[in-house]
């Protein structure tokens, strides 16, 4: 099924049912709690101003890593100043998207919904998060990787992570139509 559709206006809508609901519910709510950290350290008199404030380290997390990576692969000195700039306010961009799917999912009780253009960018940022995230965890580095497949559970994620592909690519079509 193909959760995306074009109104007869040209809007986008969509329709999820209650499994796919729950599964980017709380994936996109892992997405938010793996960058808790990085929205959360508001202490920081000129965080709390201009949102400047982040860390100037590449998170250990893999998968937070990818979702905020270094600005300058051979330059650490001007990654750590990028970050340092701009991780807050990333992180926070990134949360808010989240939430936005995560409303849009819970409000619409299962039935369809309108997804304008702010939503749809919203919601092409979230699947692209949360498929950074399951490739960290799977072990992808690249388009030929197929990740790790030891384990049920690595399968599953797989299996997730090639589905998000194919809803993301469905809102991409209906985008364009």
């Amino acid at each position: 099924m193909n959760p995306f559709s074009v109104g007869p206006d040209g809007s986008v809508l969509a329709r999820f049912g209650e499994l796919e609901t729950e599964l980017i519910c709380d994936l996109a709510g892992q997405v938010g709690d793996l960058l808790g950290d990085s929205v959360a350290t508001a202490d920081d008199h000129l965080l709390a101003i201009v949102g400047i404030g982040g860390s100037e380290r590449l998170p250990t997390d893999p998968a937070v890593a990818r979702l905020l990576p270094d600005a300058y692969a051979d330059d650490a000195d001007s990654s750590a100043e990028f970050r340092r700039l701009t991780e807050h306010s990333l992180a926070e961009r990134k949360v808010a998207n989240a939430r936005q799917v995560i409303t849009s999912l819970l409000m619409a009780h299962g039935a369809g919904f309108e997804l304008d253009a702010e939503a749809q960018q919203a919601w092409l940022r979230t699947i692209t998060d949360i498929r950074l995230v399951l490739a960290a965890r799977l072990g992808i580095e690249t388009d030929d990787d197929l990740g790790r497949s030891d384990s049920d559970e690595a399968r599953w994620m797989r299996d997730v992570y090639d589905w998000l592909a194919a809803v993301q690519t469905a809102l991409l079509e209906a985008m364009e139509a």
